[in-house]
């Protein structure tokens, strides 16, 4: 099953939460010492970070 990325993403909403499957669509990471999240990728950030990485091709 492909999981569907969603339309809405606030990075802002997530940072601070205990993180949870699923719950950072675009990437991001998780403070290995209290398993919170510290940073949270947009859509957007994803889709430039992306277009980047084909262009190297």
């Amino acid at each position: 099953m492909k999981y569907k990325m969603p339309e809405e993403f606030q990075p802002l909403d997530v940072i601070g939460q205990p993180y949870k499957p699923n719950l950072l669509p675009y990437g991001g990471g998780v403070s290995m010492r209290t398993g919170r999240i510290v940073f949270a990728t947009s859509r957007a950030d994803h889709e430039r970070i992306m277009s980047d990485l084909k262009a190297l091709r």
